[in-house]
């Protein structure tokens, strides 16, 4: 596994790699911004409706208890952002991760033929199952992981078992579409997704750890139905 990692992290700046990469980054800086303004959007309308109850309630001292609010519910929508951007950072990139699969089979695997890949409507649709998927998961969790604040190994330890648990397997089913294996020898890739989501905890390196998982991935399959 490390030496798949290894394998793919030297093939990095391959443009069939890179620009994936790149679009999947922007897709979901640009995703969590919107929900950000969209999250900021509804607070504000649901305080414009309790308008008045609030000025019975807080008089001059309204305008501050809205602004509370207002930075409590963007401060919430940041913190579901960051627990789970690994998750739609490797949805986003699951759209363009045939690329990488070529990429990675030209190279090191010259006389292996992949299985055409699903279109493009096929790959949309995978992934935003798996964004939303990602987050209801993740929310359900969010207890855990606040109170991985107070006993930070417990809630890092069940971040990164979650969200390993789902990149092996959205990565996994996704490879296996190209690489269709023998039903005996189908790999599991959970060990692959811990990994990617240690990875996910260091900041900027981070960026890499989707391309990192695909390219492990994809070694993994090949060789196993040799």
């Amino acid at each position: 596994m490390i030496t798949s990692y290894l394998l793919t992290l030297s093939q990095l700046k391959d443009q069939k790699i890179f620009k994936p990469l790149c679009y999947a980054t922007l897709l979901t800086i640009s995703s969590i911004v919107l929900l950000l303004v969209l999250g900021a959007g509804g607070i504000s309308w649901a305080l414009d409706l309790l308008n008045h109850t609030l000025h019975d309630w807080f008089g001059d001292a309204k305008g501050l208890f809205r602004g509370v609010i207002q930075l409590i519910g963007a401060s919430f929508i940041l913190v579901i952002g960051y627990f789970t951007f690994a998750g739609i950072h490797a949805a986003f990139l699951g759209v363009f991760i045939d690329d990488i699969f070529d990429a990675i089979q030209v190279r090191h695997y010259p006389d292996f033929t992949l299985h055409p890949p699903p279109t493009l409507a096929a790959g949309v649709i995978f992934s935003m199952r798996f964004i939303l998927f990602t987050l209801l998961i993740n929310f359900l969790a969010l207890p855990f992981y606040l109170l991985g604040w107070i006993f930070p190994p417990v809630g890092i330890s069940i971040q990164i078992g979650i969200n390993g648990y789902l990149l092996g397997k959205e990565y996994g089913t996704l490879c296996r579409m190209r690489v269709r294996n023998d039903p005996s020898k189908k790999t599991a890739h959970f060990a692959e997704g811990l990994l990617a989501s240690c990875i996910w905890m260091i900041p900027v390196i981070n960026l890499t750890a989707p391309v990192l998982l695909a390219g492990s991935v994809l070694h993994s399959q090949i060789k196993a139905s040799k």
